[in-house]
């Protein structure tokens, strides 16, 4: 009764809003064939990873981080549409303020509407953050259900009772049923970077409610249970039993054959996934040079909580880690089923049995971190799963990437 009423009362105070001043008036309302628009929409080579940082582009300016960017695509695409858009607001005010809204007046100095819509954008991410996203703005979806614009989200807890939360959007469903994905980071943020792309990405962490697949609620549905929302959107909470009953691996294992459209051998997952595990350790390498950057402008400074979340990387360290492992076990399927290019089962005998030509391996994968330092993926697997790297983005570059143990810095380690 208490989600009902709730949900009528965001419900009314949204209809109740003046149109006068909005940021732009919705002239359309959300439907089924809506929704199809927007799954369309996300597809297309219009969302991309320059869309807020091209100058030509209406919405240049838009700055986010990962959950801004779900919020900023389903803005855009209502604007663009002339649908509502109304997310709940955090501040738990009441009447007209209940939600964050397109009939908002409050931003009509800002200019043209796409202007507003910009300023929309930024006051969600001064606003709201994953935790708002996850709980009030989105529900669980069917895995049958799972379709690009779609959000995966989880929530992991890291050290000293902390948590580490992040939302990808699914942008394409790859045919061996892998996720092409846009978003991005709070450190991507600080420096008004493009959106973040990862054409190939199994997800780890597996859903537990609320956290998981997702997808946006229309305006009448804050608040409100999952039997009021349209059965054909898949509202369900089956993920997260399955996820209890499965484990993590099975579990993803199970979302990539259910959302699959053709298969895989165990050779072929093999190359595709020695690509995806040299792709992220080169990437981690601007990650900590990110942090590097940011020390060389503060003189070392160390880093408040809100910094030390930006350009720690705890998260990404353990992805990276889970896909070294995806990668050993591929090795071990392809090796007994005698396929696989004998090139990269040769690249895997080296990383994970310590045998092989190392030069051929440093020269298919290179990961100069520093000048001076470029090591191979056997190299650092070891180093990582010796847990020698550094998380912390207040240590010398040294000790981020396991060449040193110390000195480790003094600043707070937040967690």
């Amino acid at each position: 009764m208490k989600l009902a009423t709730l949900a009528l009362s965001l419900f009314f105070s949204f209809l109740s809003f003046n149109v006068h001043g909005a940021i732009w008036e919705d002239t359309q309302e959300w439907s089924l064939e809506y929704e199809q628009k927007y799954i369309a929409w996300i597809q297309s080579s219009y969302v991309r990873e320059k869309m807020f940082t091209d100058s030509r582009s209406p919405y240049f300016g838009v700055n986010t981080d990962c959950a801004d960017t779900a919020y900023a695509l389903r803005a855009v695409f209502a604007f663009e549409n002339k649908l509502p858009f109304a997310i709940t607001n955090p501040s738990g005010s009441r009447d007209a303020s209940k939600t964050l809204n397109n009939r908002s007046n409050k931003f009509d100095s800002a200019g043209p509407e796409n202007l507003r819509v910009v300023a929309l954008i930024t006051e969600i991410g001064d606003s709201v953050g994953t935790e708002n996203l996850t709980r009030y703005d989105t529900f669980p979806v069917a895995i049958k259900k799972i379709t690009p614009g779609t959000i995966f989200t989880y929530k992991i807890r890291a050290r000293l009772r902390n948590f580490i939360r992040h939302a990808y959007n699914i942008k394409n469903i790859n045919p061996v049923g892998t996720f092409d994905v846009i978003y991005s980071t709070q450190a991507n943020k600080e420096k008004h970077g493009e959106l973040l792309r990862r054409t190939d990405r199994e997800f780890e962490n597996a859903p537990n409610d609320p956290w998981g697949f997702r997808k946006f609620r229309w305006p009448e549905h804050l608040g409100s249970e999952l039997s009021s929302i349209p059965k054909e959107l898949g509202p369900s909470a089956e993920q997260f039993e399955l996820a209890k009953e499965l484990g993590e691996k099975d579990f993803f294992k199970f979302i990539r054959t259910s959302v699959a459209t053709s298969s895989e051998t165990n050779g072929e997952r093999l190359s595709r996934l020695f690509k995806s595990v040299c792709f992220e350790a080169q990437a981690r390498i601007s990650y900590v040079n990110e942090a590097l950057d940011y020390l060389n402008k503060t003189q070392n400074a160390c880093m408040d909580y809100e910094r030390f979340d930006a350009f720690s990387t705890p998260a990404r360290d353990k992805a990276l880690k889970e896909l070294f492992l995806k990668f050993e076990e591929s090795y071990k399927d392809a090796k007994n089923d005698k396929s696989g290019d004998p090139t990269i089962l040769a690249f895997a005998e080296t990383i994970y049995g310590e045998k092989g030509n190392k030069s051929e391996l440093l020269s298919s994968c290179p990961i100069n971190y520093r000048a001076g330092a470029t090591i191979d993926l056997g190299t650092l697997w070891t180093r990582l799963k010796k847990e020698r790297l550094s998380s912390h983005p207040n240590d010398i570059v040294e000790l981020r990437w396991g060449e040193a143990t110390k000195p480790e810095t003094k600043c707070k380690r937040w967690y």
